[in-house]
């Protein structure tokens, strides 16, 4: 109670949020902003497990097929940095119903592609709304959540990431397997997060820190009364507006800037190249029939959950850096070593224990990337930031590609382990330990 007297003194929707407690609105949020995770997850690996079957259909290369495997993460590069700006300049709201349109949409169009050419355009086009997805869903959550929950909060929607991998490689099994001209269905049951409109327009509150910004306190008092809170605020603060990455690279926030472009750009070379080529890896490196591929991509996907659960478990006691460290300093380690393996039955146990490791990392980037820059400027930040990942993240199947395709095959594991620790190496160096501070303490407001 003396909290939040103390909070209602201070009149900031920060310091207010930082000590409510949970109540069901935060749930809600939770849940809403969770199968928005799901969904994007799944939308993001379609594309790989219909591969197989595309490249025998289309009869399409390795390197074309690098290509079109990386086309919607190029679109997820130009989207994470485009609603990123919608959402700091409209509101979270905003950015997050469109983004889940976009991606649907286009989704459902890349079922009715004929060529090569207009696959990869659609798959564009469908990243566009998948990669404003991950940065605004990492926002709201830093947003609404109290400074004692917020990394549990974080925690729990990246666990649900692998998810969606999951869903992919069990749709995959059952519709591919049966018949290779059903990989279309996977783009149509990839449209299926419109149905997301609905609770976003009537449960989901705006959140209070950006209508603070704008300038709005009625509707944030309003949220914040949502949220359990029992305060009016009375001014505004800073407003909130489009942030260019030229103020992001001044003085006030180059380091951590560079920190979270750096860090998501050298752990997503590896984990997205590795992810999408798998079931192409194992099909047609491996000669494995589309029925073991997607087992065995399926064992990795529950591997990759529990990797999340373990995060979800030591974020709050260990700390964000020791998820970098587990998960990327081991895992470049076991990259190392998945890249001896040839025999099929050690390759999925292998690709399982690998996957367990690297999710922890992954958690990790997640995370920490919002909990670093402050409300004005906290979406486009982590935008940015996840446009660095998402760079990488697209040309890696183009890189791994040429790998396979000249039969360098463990220079997709070196290279891999060199992302992995030089993602490390930036973490350890720059940046700072967030674990139970309020995003105020931490500069980050």
């Amino acid at each position: 109670m003396e909290a939040m007297k103390e909070a209602w003194n201070e009149k900031t929707v920060g310091n207010i949020v930082g000590i409510l407690k949970p109540n069901k609105i935060h749930y809600y949020v939770l849940t809403i902003v969770a199968l928005g995770f799901v969904f994007d997850s799944f939308d993001t690996y379609l594309m790989s497990y219909a591969t197989p079957a595309v490249i025998k259909i289309m009869h399409i290369s390795l390197k074309v097929s690098g290509l079109i495997n990386s086309a919607s993460i190029w679109g997820m590069m130009v989207g994470a940095v485009l609603w990123g700006s919608i959402s700091d300049a409209f509101g979270r709201r905003v950015g997050f119903s469109s983004s889940v349109i976009v991606y649907s949409i286009f989704s459902v169009l890349t079922m009715f592609a004929q060529t090569q050419v207009e696959l990869g355009v659609l798959r564009v086009l469908t990243g566009l709304g998948i990669g404003g997805m991950l940065p605004i869903v990492e926002s709201m959550v830093a947003e609404y959540a109290p400074s004692k929950y917020r990394g549990r909060f974080l925690g729990f929607i990246t666990i649900l990431w692998p998810f969606g991998l999951l869903a992919a490689a069990i749709l995959a099994l059952n519709l591919i397997s049966a018949d290779i001209n059903n990989w279309r269905y996977l783009f149509l049951i990839g449209g299926l997060p419109i149905v997301l409109l609905i609770p976003i327009f009537t449960v989901l509150p705006e959140s209070p820190r950006w209508l603070q910004r704008k300038g709005k306190i009625r509707e944030a008092n309003e949220s914040l009364q949502k949220l359990g809170a029992e305060v009016y605020l009375s001014d505004s603060g800073p407003v909130a507006r489009g942030v260019p990455l030229s103020e992001l690279l001044s003085n006030q926030y180059r380091a951590r800037m560079l920190l979270a472009v750096g860090y998501y750009f050298f752990s997503y070379y590896g984990y997205y190249g590795f992810l999408l080529w798998l079931p192409a890896i194992l099909s047609n490196v491996f000669n494995l029939s589309l029925v073991h591929t997607f087992t065995y991509t399926l064992y990795v996907a529950i591997a990759a959950i529990l990797g999340r659960v373990t995060a979800f478990y030591t974020v709050e006691k260990f700390g964000r850096k020791q998820l970098f460290y587990v998960g990327f300093g081991l895992g470049g380690i076991m990259a190392l070593v998945f890249g001896t393996l040839h025999t099929p039955g050690v390759l999925v146990a292998g690709a399982a224990l690998l996957s367990f490791i690297y999710e922890q990392g992954v958690a990790g980037t997640v995370i920490y990337a919002p909990e670093l820059f402050p409300t004005e400027v906290r979406s486009s930040a982590t935008a940015w930031a996840t446009a660095g990942g998402r760079l990488a993240a697209a040309i890696s199947p183009i890189v791994f590609g040429i790998f396979i395709s000249t039969h360098f095959y463990y220079g997709v594991f070196l290279t891999m382990a060199i992302g992995f620790w030089l993602a490390v190496v930036l973490v350890w160096r720059v940046g700072p330990e967030t674990k139970g501070r309020s995003l105020e303490e931490l500069g980050a407001e």
